[in-house]
């Protein structure tokens, strides 16, 4: 099913739940409809959280010479305006062609900053007052900080797309006709399951609905590995998992 707006999100968890159905959601005068759009926005937030959905995730590239500031021993770039939170294990250096240490602990960012032997071929990073922070590799002095691109995924906080803006997305309910960009029915089960403990009463009914719901989609949305109850680690230097069967030629053309 395609995404929805805002007008058949909160119009379907109405008349779901045996309400009116409303003829105008963000600007209705309704009580009832006003708490719906509260609601929604409450929902809408802790989904974010809750999943790192593929439809919001994207990826930061930036370069630590071109596009970032220097402060003292550190480099910081700006976090982008959508950001909610990095996943995890996905920032390298693709200049050297290697993961970024990190995130580090306010204990470990001040022994970088002020140890005897904070120095080293890699990258330390920590996020703090909307800032990504970098200690340079090799202790070089921040006059002249090595040049590297650095690459990371991130899930964005805008969970509602204009339908008619191209490329214009919010955090924040702004007009009936937003599309929602979460699958409609796990907006509306947690919807009804937010108003209806708003309201004070049994929630069970649509805490179970919600929650059959949600392990359902999210069990969906990017598809999972294979796992096995013996892992090995693969090698990353030549082995049996990554050369081929066969012979192979050689300098002068011929198989040995």
């Amino acid at each position: 099913m395609p995404y929805q707006n805002v007008e058949w999100v909160v119009g379907q968890a109405m008349v779901e739940m045996g309400l009116p159905k409303p003829l105008q959601v963000v600007t209705s005068a309704d009580t009832t409809v006003q708490q719906m759009v509260a609601l929604l926005n409450r929902a809408g937030a802790d989904m974010v959280i809750g999943f790192p959905w593929e439809q919001l995730t994207k990826e930061m590239l930036f370069n630590t010479v071109t596009d970032c500031t220097v402060d003292g021993l550190i480099l910081k770039k700006t976090l982008p305006t959508d950001w909610s939170y990095f996943l995890d294990q996905t920032q390298w250096d693709r200049t050297n062609h290697w993961p970024l240490l990190g995130p580090k602990s306010a204990q470990e960012w001040q022994w970088l900053k002020g140890g005897l032997l904070s120095s080293g071929p890699r990258i330390r990073y920590r996020i703090v007052s909307g800032f990504l922070e970098l200690f340079p590799s090799q202790g070089v002095p921040p006059s002249t900080p090595p040049s590297s691109d650095i690459a990371m995924e991130y899930v964005s906080r805008n969970w509602l797309m204009s339908s008619t803006v191209a490329n214009t997305f919010f955090d924040m309910a702004d007009s009936d006709t937003d599309l929602v960009l979460f699958d409609p029915w796990v907006i509306t089960a947690y919807l009804k399951l937010k108003y209806w403990e708003a309201k004070g009463l049994d929630t069970t009914a649509y805490g179970n609905d919600f929650r059959t719901v949600w392990e359902n989609r999210i069990g969906k949305n990017k598809g999972a590995p294979v796992l096995t109850l013996a892992p090995r680690a693969r090698s990353m230097l030549i082995g049996i998992n990554n050369i081929p069967d066969g012979s192979w030629n050689v300098g002068n053309g011929t198989s040995p």
